[in-house]
Order: structure tokens, then C-alpha cells, then sequence
């Protein structure tokens, strides 16, 4: 494996394998909406979404238009949904870009519309309830009944899909999920007495469709899954499903060296050598996503084996206490932050944070490397 200082190795035939299982356990009639969102949650927009295309997903989840435009200018054509909100100001991009929009007030709606009819185009919306999340949507209560009919009803908008987000999915709190569930539906119900109907309804997140197949309803939302990770804390899925982790994360030894007792390391002399030590420098930082509060202490595998972090983590590199490594380390030898030998789930357990971001927050200037 060839690479500058750091790297992520994305493995493509995980990311199928994923797809494919993930395809295998969704209800037939459900199409499965990728979510690709960050960076494909670090993994890398574009090629995964390619991937995911060709191998099962009917369209991709975004978070915003800029992300959309990236995926359009890089040659998809599929279906793109943007999740959250969009500022007014973008609203003339999500039509030239065909970019389907999350609505979730009159205001916004009307504004779009205005927008819409102004360029002699048309907007593919799908209206967000809010059954429980407390984060965007319309309440699930019957009481914005009559708003949604209008936003239906306005010129240049296409009613595509109506959605909502599952809260508690991953926890054994399955009563709530089924109130967010009962929720969904009753709204959908009032509002098709109105002769208001929705080509997708679609309220299931990666938890959702592995353990809640009677909720797949026209649409899913795969997310964390795609990628090979489990929902932190989920119950046992309903289903078997056999998911690989897709991403690695490695560095390189740069810099071997003895120091004698007494010597620091690092900014703040918080590790002071207590005997003669081997330290080696490993070229990643906080700045490539390498948490600072990983100092001190956090193991990374050099050779196979654990070598603890001595002193503060820098921007660009790290030191390890190699004394202790059975055989040798030279210049040049990788280092795995996690990938074939623990999972981000490692990683995201010690700073009492979840997989999603360990993987979303891998910097920008770590090189991706794409295998398969």
C-alpha cells in the first residue's frame, strides 16, 4: 500500500457486501435510499455512491446542496434527497440541479414554489413530520393538516415523499418507535382523506430496517450499516444480516529514537520518561482526526502490537512508547488507528463518543484509497 503520511483504504467489496445484505433483508417493495451524507460519513461521496448505485440503492440521502451539486457535476444521476433544511438562497441550485427538498413549513414551501415557477421548473418535495424527534418537521398530530394540503397544492412542487426519522430505533425502547410508527401513519391517513397521497412514505433509519421489517413501508434510509458499522448500542437485529466494516485508517513511523530517563514529550511535558525509551513518531494528528483527547495513553498497532500514545497529540504527528514491541520498528513501518484489527467502535468506546464520528471526522487531507 502506497501513501504519503496517512491514508484511508475504503474496501469497495464491503461496501457491495453491505449493499447487497442490506438489500437482501428490506422488504421487496421498499427501495433503499443511500445515505451519503458528510463525505459518505468520511468514506468518500462519490465513489461510494457509484458503488452503492451499481449495486442495489435506487438513490442517495444528502445533507446539503453542495454535496448534492459534488455528486451531479461528478456524473450521478440518480434520485438526491436532501434530509435537512436548504436555505432559500440555494433553492434556484436544488432545481437547476434536480435535487429533491425537505419541507417542513409553509413559509419555506411557498418561497420554493415562488422560485420554482420563476425558472419554468419543478421541485420533487417530501414533507417531514416530526413524530418524535423534536428536530425539523410538521407534528404528527393532525393540527398541520390543512398547511401540508397547501404546500401540496402550490405550483412548481411535486409531492414526492412524506418521511419522518426514527429517535430511539437503536435502543430497546420499541414502544416509543412504534408511537413514532402510529404517528406516521395516522398523519398520512388524515391527509389522504384530503386526497393528498405521496408516491414514497419512508420513516426507517439503519436500526429500522434491521429490526422493524413491518415499518419498510415504499422507502429506507440505509445509513451507518452501509458502512460495515453497527448503530452504537442497537439490540440484536430481526434479521441476520453480515456487515464488513469498509474502512481502515493507517499512518506511517517516521522517526525513531532513544530518549534517557527524565526526557519529555510533546507540548505541555505531560509524559515524562521514567526509564530509557524507545520512541517512535507517527505521522497523524489531531488535525487529520486524530482526537487530542486520545494523548496520553490511547493504543495505536505497530507491527500488531499495542504501543500507547506518550504525551499530547499534535496537529500532524504522535509519539508512541515502543520500548516494550517485541522485533523491530523502522522508519516507514505503517501504523493502524483502527481497520483489520479493531473496529472505529474501539476508538469511539475510549472517547465516550459513537462510530459515525470517528469515521466522519477522519480529515479532509488523509489520502483515500479505494480497493476492491
Amino acid at each position: 500500500m502506497i501513501f504519503d503520511r496517512s491514508c484511508v483504504e475504503i474496501d469497495i467489496a464491503a461496501l457491495k457486501n453491505n449493499i447487497s445484505e442490506i438489500r437482501r433483508v428490506t422488504s421487496k417493495n421498499a427501495d433503499i435510499m443511500a445515505v451519503v451524507k458528510a463525505d459518505a460519513y468520511g468514506h468518500g461521496a462519490y465513489e461510494v455512491a457509484k458503488t452503492l448505485l451499481d449495486n442495489g440503492a435506487s438513490g442517495l440521502c444528502i445533507a446539503t446542496i453542495d454535496e448534492a451539486i459534488h455528486l451531479r457535476q461528478s456524473g450521478i444521476t440518480a434520485r438526491l434527497l436532501i434530509l435537512g433544511g436548504t436555505d432559500s438562497a440555494r433553492y434556484a441550485d436544488a432545481i437547476r440541479y434536480n435535487v429533491d427538498l425537505a419541507v417542513y413549513d409553509y413559509e419555506s414551501a411557498k418561497s420554493l414554489s415562488d422560485e420554482a415557477v420563476r425558472l419554468g421548473g419543478k421541485c420533487n418535495i417530501h414533507v417531514k413530520l416530526d413524530t418524535g424527534m423534536g428536530r425539523i418537521g410538521f407534528f404528527a398530530d393532525g393540527s398541520s393538516t390543512d398547511e401540508i394540503e397547501q404546500i401540496c397544492k402550490l405550483p412548481g412542487l411535486v409531492p414526492y415523499g412524506i418521511f419522518s426519522h426514527f429517535a430511539v430505533a437503536d435502543t430497546d425502547d420499541d414502544e416509543y418507535t412504534k408511537l413514532q410508527f402510529d404517528r406516521f401513519m395516522s398523519q398520512i391517513e388524515e391527509l389522504k382523506k384530503k386526497g393528498i397521497t405521496f408516491e414514497k412514505r419512508h420513516i426507517c433509519n439503519s436500526a429500522g430496517i434491521m429490526r422493524f421489517p413491518e415499518m419498510h413501508l415504499d422507502m429506507v434510509r440505509a445509513g451507518i450499516i452501509l458502512y460495515g458499522l453497527m448503530p452504537p448500542g442497537c439490540p440484536k437485529p430481526s434479521c441476520d444480516i453480515n456487515l464488513v466494516p469498509v474502512m481502515s485508517w493507517y499512518a506511517k513511523v517516521i522517526h525513531v529514537k532513544e530518549i534517557p530517563e527524565g526526557t519529555s514529550v510533546s507540548y505541555g511535558r505531560h509524559f515524562v520518561a521514567k526509564r530509557a525509551t524507545k520512541v517512535i513518531t507517527v505521522s497523524v494528528g489531531y488535525a487529520d482526526g486524530l482526537s487530542r483527547r486520545f494523548s496520553n495513553g490511547f493504543e495505536l498497532l505497530v507491527n500488531g502490537q499495542r504501543l500507547p500514545i506518550i504525551g499530547n497529540v499534535c496537529m500532524d504527528m504522535c509519539m508512541l512508547d515502543a520500548t516494550d514491541l517485541k522485533g523491530d520498528v523502522r522508519k516507514g513501518d505503517i501504523v493502524e488507528i483502527f481497520g483489520k484489527e479493531r473496529s472505529a467502535d474501539e476508538l469511539a468506546e475510549y472517547l465516550g463518543t459513537i462510530n459515525y464520528e470517528i469515521t466522519c471526522d477522519v480529515g479532509k487531507r488523509v489520502q483515500r484509497i479505494f480497493v476492491d
